[in-house]
């Protein structure tokens, strides 16, 4: 059998047909191999390259979930949406260096505990599933062999997807499917794309859904019910690209996600092969022929047995910070975020009561990522900001950086209130997977290790990227965020380098006096022209800040570039300068550009295009900066022209982005 490459950003990675699944875990980098014309007689793709690590210029979390461009006259917002031309070649990139695969993945990770079948109960479920599908399926046992084989009735992709479905429905159900934790079915979905609030139209295959009162009353699934992802191959596609696609829908539809579970099957023979993806990568199976039981038909009967019987942790859920057992038991997967959920507090936290998690306000896409999530909370009567993370295990806690700021009288930045560490990827997520691997696999996941964390901190405000905000609210959570940054870096010794519209919020509520030092009088008094000045707004998110003078701020160089992409300085973007001061100064100016900008202002002739119109589109005017590479961003940073797309209301902050341009390049000696 020929082997089949798979292209994932300008690299070839072959696939090798595996004789045997003995043996321990393996990772093997293969040279490129000559691209076939057609995968029809391929083996399933497979990604056996993990490389070393190297920064990933890009990520898929830089093109955001939806953007809203335009509130018409009616009212309703029109958004943009991420598209596969963007998105798949950053999913696939970010996962290149980070896969690898197993050949004990289905003991690792589906035949453990007690929902593993031995071989005289995968031969029992067998008789059942042949007396149970019709012949036409062709599940058969031959008496004079003693074999049980299994055939499809094609894999063309319009009869597969079903085939499996009623297959792996079968052996769910052929024995005392009430054991399972939730109850699920299989469900073809290559006609029908699922829904979410925050998803993409793409159509998996096959799926396993939850099977509840809601699911069952609606024909069409949704992203937050699913609890496997499936992808048939087909000729000229690519399939691993198009499952880790999937997953990461997964990962935006169920905030509490740990690990996604997906499956590619061949278009050829009777191979699939099992995938799993996490913060830190993707781990794979070898490739499984189940035409026979002289083959792995009893591996593939025990792993799709065991998968709807998982436990909330083995089906890649994060549970022990959520409280669930006053629900009933479909309902203990935290599925999604359509509930206020109630979070478990450490004893060590100052509030007591209940804590609960009421709105969930933004949610980071991409596979290996920290995979953000903030929600709007109360604890113990106070309104918080929520947020869950996954941290790299080569970063400092991000709340040791709160509490640095908070010991040095830090002003302008949100308050550390509690923080929690839960579960690591190499030890919880992947079941200690890792120290058991080869030494590559080994050296990656100490490198690329996350730990999800939660921090809560107050005031929870609004981003001043939001749309109902006013120019002078706008203005004022600017102004608060530019205040936190310079006392963070002055009288907390500690380097944002990730200013975003995102990371600077507004609140209703004052905050705290302004320094005097920022209005250049003196400390006794906090006077401008006779009026007591407060904060209206914050800074939060330190995951990327760095200690002046630690270890971490004197080696940072272009190496850990960080920073929201549209926002990154252009000497940093570019050529890599080490993150200076500076640096975050220009990102405050981009911001300042992007929330003059959005939400789009409704166009009254929309017919009517100008000279602009191909720099700056009316409908989108900094998508060059979310979607283009480096160097294309930067040639669009000039200027002038954008201020014309300023949305009405902010025409006055035109002066103030002239002055601030003029201010940083003339710093720099370039002249205005």
């Amino acid at each position: 059998m020929a082997s089949s490459p798979l292209s994932v950003s300008g690299h070839e990675y072959v696939s090798a047909p595996i004789s045997s699944l003995s043996g321990s875990h393996t990772s093997v980098s293969t040279p490129p191999a000559t691209v076939h014309d057609s995968v029809d007689s391929a083996p399933l793709p497979a990604v056996h390259a993990l490389q070393t690590s190297t920064p990933c210029k890009r990520k898929a979390v830089s093109i955001p979930l939806s953007l809203e461009l335009d509130r018409g006259h009616t009212g309703s917002a029109k958004r943009h949406h991420r598209s596969a031309k963007h998105v798949a070649p950053l999913i696939a990139s970010e996962l290149v260096q980070a896969t690898h695969c197993s050949a004990t993945f289905p003991e690792d990770f589906l035949l453990r505990d007690s929902w593993d079948l031995h071989v005289p109960e995968a031969d029992f479920l067998l008789a059942a599933i042949t007396r149970s599908l019709p012949p036409a399926d062709r599940v058969r046992y031959h008496r004079d062999t003693g074999q049980y084989t299994c055939r499809p009735p094609a894999y063309t992709n319009a009869i597969y997807p079903e085939w499996f479905c009623r297959l792996a429905n079968a052996i769910h159900n052929a024995n005392n499917p009430t054991l399972a934790a939730v109850h699920s079915t299989w469900k073809c979905t290559k006609d029908t794309a699922p829904t979410g609030a925050r998803n993409g139209e793409l159509r998996p295959d096959f799926i396993l859904s939850v099977d509840d009162d809601a699911t069952r009353s609606s024909a069409t699934p949704t992203w937050d019910s699913i609890l496997v992802v499936g992808e048939h191959q087909s000729k000229g596609s690519q399939p691993f690209t198009q499952l880790a696609r999937y997953a990461e829908q997964v990962f935006i539809a169920q905030p509490f996600r740990t690990a996604v579970l997906g499956i590619i099957t061949s278009c050829s023979g009777p191979q699939l092969r099992f995938w799993r993806f996490d913060r830190a990568g993707a781990i794979g199976s070898m490739e499984f022929d189940y035409q026979s039981t002289s083959r792995q038909l009893r591996t593939i009967v025990r792993c799709l047995y065991a998968i709807p019987l998982l436990p909330p942790e083995g089906a890649g859920f994060h549970v022990s910070s959520i409280i669930t057992n006053h629900l009933p038991p479909e309902n203990r997967f935290p599925l999604n975020d359509s509930r206020p959920w109630k979070m478990r507090m450490s004893p060590s936290t100052l509030y007591e009561g209940e804590a609960l998690m009421n709105r969930l306000l933004f949610i980071a896409p991409g596979i290996v990522t920290r995979g953000t999530r903030v929600w709007r909370g109360t604890l113990g009567g106070t309104s918080v900001a929520i947020k869950y993370s996954w941290r790299s295990s080569t970063r400092p806690p991000e709340e040791s950086l709160y509490q640095l700021a908070a010991s040095h009288n830090v002003i302008g930045l949100a308050t550390l209130v509690a923080y929690d560490t839960y579960e690591d990827i190499a030890t919880n997520v992947r079941f200690d997977h890792a120290l058991v691997s080869s030494p590559l696999v080994d050296r990656h996941i100490k490198s690329h290790n996350r730990h999800l964390t939660r921090i809560i901190l107050t005031p929870a405000g609004r981003a001043i990227s939001g749309e109902n905000l006013s120019p002078l609210q706008v203005a004022q959570g600017l102004f608060a965020g530019l205040v936190g940054h310079a006392s963070l870096y002055f009288d907390g010794g500690i380097l944002h380098r990730d200013v975003s519209p995102y990371n600077i919020i507004y609140t209703n509520k004052p905050q705290v006096a302004v320094h005097q030092w920022i209005l250049g009088g003196t400390r006794e008094a906090d006077v401008v022209g006779g009026t007591m000045m407060h904060l209206h707004g914050a800074l939060i998110d330190l995951d990327y800040a760095i200690e002046l003078g630690s270890t971490e701020g004197r080696s940072s160089t272009a190496a850990d570039r960080t920073g929201t992409y549209p926002f990154i300085a252009m000497a940093v973007l570019s050529n890599g300068e080490t993150h200076r001061y500076r640096h975050d100064l220009e990102s405050f100016l981009y911001v300042l550009l992007w929330v003059c900008c959005y939400p789009v202002t409704p166009d009254p002739n929309p017919e009517k295009r100008d000279s602009m119109d191909n720099i700056w589109p009316r409908s989108h005017p900094l998508k060059t900066w979310i979607f283009e590479d480096e160097e294309t961003v930067i040639a669009h940073k000039v200027f002038e022209g954008l201020l014309g797309r300023f949305r009405a209301g902010f025409e006055g902050f035109k002066a103030v982005a002239r002055r601030w341009r003029q201010t940083l390049w003339n710093l720099e000696g370039s002249g205005g």
